[in-house]
């Protein structure tokens, strides 16, 4: 279109100039015009040419619709990878009529809005590959004239990875809180009947399932599967469905499976998994879209499983499986608890190692979503408990210090992670959404029962003994000392390290800034003991790979 304009107006240019008296002035001018023809035409060749190159090697996907009929004008080859679609599969149809955009209303209001606003995005649309993989894309579409005609340009980046790493996270962190609120009841509960109510019903008010129950293997020919304690939205399941642990149809389901192995089962889609097939009706009636079984062996040597349905298709990732069955083994070691005494003090021991070993995964898993920070939580608690040394604190003081600065920017899971990834600085609205994560670490982790002040630590890492730093405004002894030790180990390490936005500025650099805040910003003491740390004793920032 663009190559047709151009040469209207060289017709018409070149029908001025011919139509001049002068002969000699109309050769001049009918030579101009074919060299101004032949390099406009090259310049749209060659402007042609890098577009194509652009569009057949990028990296996202690329959809060219016709705006008035939403048909598919062209794709690139990333999306035909990505979707599994041939080209010409594609080609002439209407975006809703392609399988991965299955929501055929959303898609169909979605062009209509586009008409109107010229401009739509998705941060997380779901779509679904012909081979009936799952996908996660931010979706953006505009509309812009093409001299004269509308087309409409999609924008398609995969963000699965990242979506299912939120998942996992998003997970962890309840399991987590399921896992301390677990051993809370297990410490408390008079009895074995007590325990199993109060893990079916943490499992569904704290895990967000829609029902929990816990089973016994009967021995005998049937091998049947005793309830013994359920909560939640129940309708009568467990009353019409038998259960078995037999190798037989009936006894293929996670729970059979599970009992059977000794390993975890799962199912993600109830609707869909053929081995769901003897429960299917009665479970997708009550609301039951997936399922997990966390088998554990009681001390009577009876095994018993732990059994949650939630109310939609989960990806049961490898954190929360680990953690359900972290759960189900301290279940069965809470019964043999109370059946001994003696075993609640070693489970006490064994209860700090299974939150210290939850938060490790957390923190592996915050620093998988953010890339560009990878390693800069255990290198900020490595400084901390050099420094905790320094200043002669107790050894269980400077554990809890540790565990918190491995988790210090745990909030950050609330923030968008393209914000936490952008390659320049950020806007004040940005840096505002910014600030906000340590109060969500703080929300998060205020209902876990540590033995340290782990929440407040957390919360208190950017306030300032001036009272300049967020969110509070604290100021001198109304921080936490292990607070104003992790201020100052995370600064350091901040600015020792690379950011998205600026190259590492170096040890030094850091040491220096410390240094002229000291007793200003920074408690005096803190400084002084981290700069001892660094320049006396020649301590080195370990770069994890």
């Amino acid at each position: 279109m663009r190559k047709l304009k151009a040469e209207n107006q060289i017709a018409d240019a070149s029908s001025s100039l011919f139509a001049e008296p002068d002969e000699s002035r109309s050769s001049i001018a009918g030579e101009a015009t074919v060299y101004h023809l032949s390099a406009i035409d090259k310049a749209l060749r060659v402007s042609e040419a890098r577009y194509r190159r652009l569009f057949e090697t990028a990296q996202d996907g690329i959809l060219l619709l016709n705006a008035e009929t939403a048909q598919i004008e062209d794709v690139n080859p990333f999306l035909v990878d990505m979707l599994g679609y041939s080209h010409e599969e594609l080609l002439g149809k209407k975006i809703w009529e392609i399988g991965a955009f299955k929501d055929t209303a959303l898609n169909v209001d979605a062009f209509l809005e586009l008409q109107t606003k010229r401009y739509i995005r998705y941060d997380n649309l779901p779509l679904v590959a012909k081979d009936v993989s799952n996908c996660y894309v931010e979706f953006v579409s505009n509309v812009y004239d093409c001299e004269g005609i509308d087309v409409i340009q999609c924008n398609i980046r995969d963000n699965t990875k990242r979506h299912l790493t939120e998942l996992a996270l998003r997970a962890s962190t309840r399991a987590l809180k399921m896992l301390s609120e677990s051993n809370v009841a297990l410490l408390q509960s008079p009895d074995e009947e007590v325990l199993f109510a109060e893990y079916c019903r943490i499992a569904v008010e704290t895990g967000g399932y829609r029902m929990a129950w816990i089973g016994l293997a009967e021995e005998g020919t049937d091998k049947f599967v005793r309830a013994i304690s359920h909560y939640g939205d129940d309708d009568g399941y467990l009353a019409v469905i038998n259960f078995t642990w037999s190798a037989t149809e009936w006894g293929n389901g996670p729970v059979g499976r599970a009992l059977r192995s000794g390993q975890v089962q799962f199912t993600e889609n109830i609707a869909t998994d053929p081995t769901m097939t003897p429960w299917r009706v009665e479970a997708l009636k009550r609301g039951y879209r997936s399922t997990i079984a966390v088998p554990f062996r009681l001390p009577n040597d009876v095994m018993a499983c732990l059994t949650v349905y939630s109310a939609k298709s989960e990806r049961w990732s490898d954190p929360e499986r680990k953690l359900l069955q972290e759960i189900a083994a301290d279940l069965a070691f809470g019964i043999a608890a109370i059946q001994t005494a003696v075993a609640k003090i070693q489970y006490q021991v064994s209860l700090r190692e299974s939150l210290e070993q939850t938060i490790q995964v957390i923190a592996d898993t915050v620093d998988e979503r953010d890339s560009y920070t990878g390693g800069h939580q255990r290198r900020t608690a490595d400084i901390c408990t050099k420094i905790a040394t320094e200043m002669g604190l107790s050894v269980d003081r400077i554990h809890g210090l540790h565990l918190a600065a491995t988790i210090h920017d745990l909030g950050k899971i609330g923030i968008p992670a393209e914000t936490l990834a952008k390659p320049r600085r950020l806007t004040p609205m940005e840096f505002g959404m910014i600030k906000e994560h340590s109060a969500i670490g703080f929300r998060i982790l205020k209902v876990v029962n540590f033995p340290w002040p782990i929440a407040e630590i957390v919360l208190q890492h950017h306030e300032r003994i001036d009272g300049s730093g967020y969110p509070s405004g604290l100021s001198g002894d109304a921080l936490l000392l292990e607070s104003r030790i992790l201020a100052v180990a995370d600064v350091v390490e901040a600015m020792a390290s690379h950011r998205p936005y600026r190259a590492a500025l170096g040890i030094e650099a850091a040491l220096d800034e410390i240094a002229a805040q000291r007793g200003i910003s920074f408690d005096a003491d803190v400084v002084d003991a981290c700069l001892r740390v660094f320049r006396e004793q020649g301590y080195e920032l370990k770069f994890y790979d």
